[in-house]
């Protein structure tokens, strides 16, 4: 399925974006990827706020496409849309980033001490380097949108 297919099922909208609201979304990653490296908190709530801060970098290129999630399941859709609107090659980090928005499920909804601290690192690391990779295809892709 694609972002045409998930339009026509109300998954997704037409957005128009623009550089300030790109710079707001990339400081609110930065942010969370801040918050991600203290380490007096719980590895549950450091792997929590990596992947806030990776769902947000994946929000990116999706407005850049024009789009925008509606709905249910809108983190789902949004790490769906990250092949299609980035490249192919970003497939196995949006699997990847799939399996995280479940277990980041499990610590908000229903328990603690769900992953391990080498577990949250790991998630801090990928979303950091997306975070470069996202950076870079702006500047790349969308010169207008991206943040000076």
């Amino acid at each position: 399925m694609g972002v045409l297919e998930w339009q026509r099922d109300g998954r997704l909208q037409s957005y128009r974006t623009s550089p300030r609201e790109i710079a707001k979304l990339m400081g609110l990653a930065d942010s969370r990827l801040s918050d991600a490296r203290i380490e007096a908190i719980s590895a549950d709530w450091r792997y929590a706020a990596a992947y806030e801060a990776a769902l947000t970098l994946a929000t990116v290129p999706l407005e850049c496409a024009g789009y925008r999630t509606r709905g249910v399941g809108h983190h789902a859709t949004t790490f769906e849309a990250l092949p299609l609107v980035m490249d192919e090659s970003f497939r196995g980090l949006a699997d990847y980033l799939e399996d995280c928005r479940k277990t980041r499920n499990e610590i908000t909804y229903d328990r603690a001490g769900v992953v391990s601290p080498s577990e949250a690192e790991e998630l801090i690391r990928i979303a950091s380097s997306f975070q470069a990779q996202v950076v870079k295809w702006l500047q790349e892709n969308h010169p207008d949108l991206a943040p000076e």
